[in-house]
């Protein structure tokens, strides 16, 4: 069965990207995410004038039957701050995609549709057991959601 293979980063406009209380955000969100899908992971070298080298570089492993719990967890996590953001993006057999999930503007169904949407899209039809969006439709031309 085929995986994709998604890097995933995680922003704020509130706080630097070495601040101990953000990096102990976006290890709740990690955590969750690695129970749910298998994680990589690769620590930064340090910027200079900064800390430390922020949170780590982050691949999810992702598995057709695993897109709606990986979209359920990021959503929650976003939920609990407006400043967060989510920064998806992906390289699979020549197909590339990125996509920005933010709550600024968007209510959550419709977040969580286009979410799903853009990331069920990359699999082929054979082994996503939906179809993926349609060129057409908005959420699958990567961009920002949110």
């Amino acid at each position: 069965m085929q995986k994709l293979h998604v890097s995933i980063t995680a922003t704020s406009d509130r706080f630097d990207a070495d601040d101990d209380r953000w990096l102990a955000q976006v290890r709740l969100l990690l955590r969750e995410l690695g129970g749910e899908v298998p994680l990589r992971t690769r620590h930064m070298a340090a910027e200079p004038d900064t800390k430390s080298g922020g949170p780590p570089e982050v691949v999810l492993e992702i598995l057709p039957a695993a897109v709606t719990g990986v979209v359920a967890i990021v959503l929650g996590w976003l939920r609990y701050s407006r400043d967060r953001a989510v920064h998806l993006t992906w390289d699979e057999d020549g197909v590339k995609g990125e996509l920005t999930v933010t709550t600024k503007n968007s209510d959550n169904a419709t977040l969580r549709a286009a979410t799903e949407a853009r990331l069920r899209a990359v699999f082929p039809r054979a082994g996503a057991g939906e179809e993926p969006a349609s060129p057409g439709d908005a959420s699958a031309d990567g961009g920002s959601v949110g």
